[in-house]
């Protein structure tokens, strides 16, 4: 449809208007955007603003640099002396203890139970290649002590540090008498050392010069727990001084008689494994609950009736043939008897009477690979929750009891049920009870003994009757 003039003059004008329109909201857009024009000041202080921020920057950067640097520096001189030492100690035969290493091995700020003021009251000094400690008795406030796995080898240097002829001594830290300054001391570690006298020192009880009240001494050895394993020491001192004792650990030394544990009547728990110890003695009416002489030379359990606290004792890896010593053990809970030269399964009758009994271990003995063998020492300690390391559940149990028919097994029951079902039928047991072809232990041992009493009571009276013949002959 053809416009007329009038429409077409109006259409045009539309566009002209908003042709204006768009060129002045552009021309608005153009102003806001442009920023107001700057004084030369202006610019000038900006710029000078610009260069005193980028001045800082790399004045920052570069102090950042120089710190790293000073640090880097620093640390390298420390490890160089630290080095050094290390070489001098492995030259010299290990390192003298010096204030500065009891400083960095200190923790554990307490207070003195005498005077009130803080200390530390722990050092820790492992792995240190020491060889002379006189220094640690300025800290007599010490409670706990760690001086473990000082072992060093003593370093040869031949033509330069390329070539280094290493040979492992023996003579680290031998000596333990700057410990007799510590009197609150309590806890030790002096394992994996070489020591050959186990806690040879010993801290002087005051007298009426150095009372108690002064707060300077104690009472002699306040000493609680001491862990000597991994040493040379081949025989124990009088530990008499160290009274308070409740653990000792002596395990992986050269020890073959037990001794010099007479007096301490703390003691609780005693470790003596990884000797050659071939008795077990010198321990009558000690405390003891736990005894550890896995990995010795014992051939028999003897002299363990005089320990009536004795819970856990731990004896395999032995020789052992026999568990006669152990009947009056009754508070025994738990016993290790794997790897020894136990080979009949009724020797476990010597343990019926230990009610408290929960854990046994045999593995490793020839009894262990016999028939029905976690069964028959079932049947005989019923009251065990765990043998060999394996749960004993209610089913084995049962089976245990049922195993040789006797008492409180199912065999009554079977022929009660046969008779009320086949009332015209003889009973005919085709789960045979088990039969025993091993001799009675416990009954074996009281009838040798009884007739060895018999033997001498005899040999006795025949001897008196022979005497009276033959005064009545004489005198016809």
């Amino acid at each position: 449809m053809a416009m007329t003039e009038e429409e077409e003059m109006h259409s045009k004008a539309m566009k002209i208007q908003a042709i204006a329109r768009g060129r002045k909201q552009r021309r608005g857009d153009r102003s806001k955007k442009r920023p107001p024009k700057k004084t030369e000041e202006e610019l000038a202080a900006a710029k000078l603003q610009a260069m005193q921020r980028g001045k800082l920057g790399r004045q920052k950067v570069k102090d950042m640099q120089e710190q790293k640097l000073a640090a880097a520096r620093i640390q390298s001189i420390h490890r160089g002396r630290g080095a050094r030492r290390s070489v001098e100690a492995k030259k010299s035969g290990g390192l003298i203890l010096e204030l500065r290493d009891v400083r960095k091995g200190l923790s554990q700020l307490a207070r003195n139970p005498f005077t009130l003021k803080h200390s530390f009251v722990s050092l820790q000094l492992p792995g240190s290649s020491l060889k002379e400690m006189e220094v640690i008795s300025n800290f007599p406030n010490l409670q706990e002590v760690n001086l473990s796995e000082n072992r060093y080898e003593r370093t040869t240097i031949v033509g330069g540090a390329n070539a280094i002829d290493s040979e492992e001594r023996s003579d680290d830290i031998s000596d333990l008498s700057p410990l007799a300054k510590l009197p609150y001391l309590l806890k030790l570690d002096c394992s994996k050392n070489a020591l050959t006298e186990c806690l040879d020192y010993d801290v002087p009880i005051c007298d009426e010069e150095n009372r108690l009240a002064d707060g300077e001494h104690s009472i002699g050895s306040m000493l609680h727990e001491a862990k000597c394993s991994f040493n040379e020491i081949e025989s124990i001192r009088d530990l008499s001084g160290h009274r308070f004792l409740h653990t000792l650990d002596l395990g992986n030394n050269k020890i073959s008689k037990i001794d010099g544990l007479q007096n301490l009547g703390m003691l609780t728990t005693l470790i003596l494994s990884n000797n050659k110890i071939g008795r077990i003695e010198g321990l009558e009416g000690l405390p003891i609950i736990n005894l550890n002489l896995e990995c010795n030379l014992l051939t028999s359990i003897d002299n363990l009736d005089k320990l009536p606290r004795l819970e856990k004792l731990y004896l395999n890896d032995n020789k052992i043939e026999t568990l006669k010593g152990l009947p009056e053990c009754l508070n025994l809970r738990e016993v290790d008897l794997g790897n020894n030269e136990i080979k009949v399964i009724r020797q476990v009758e010597f343990l019926a009477k230990i009610s408290k009994l929960a854990q046994l271990n045999l593995k490793g003995n020839d009894c262990s690979k016999l028939e029905f063998y976690r069964l028959r020492v079932m049947s005989r300690l019923s009251g065990l929750a765990v043998l060999d390391g394996e749960d004993v559940s209610a089913e084995e149990k049962v089976k245990a009891v049922n195993l040789y028919g006797g008492e409180g097994s199912d065999l009554a029951n079977r022929k009660a049920t046969c008779t009320a079902c086949f009332p015209d039928q003889e009973f005919v047991d085709f789960l045979p009870s088990f039969q025993e072809d091993e001799e009675d232990m416990v009954g074996g041992e009281e009838k040798k003994e009884a007739e060895l009493e018999l033997g001498a009571s005899g040999t006795f009276v025949d001897g008196v009757m022979s005497a009276a013949i033959s005064s009545v002959v004489s005198s016809v």
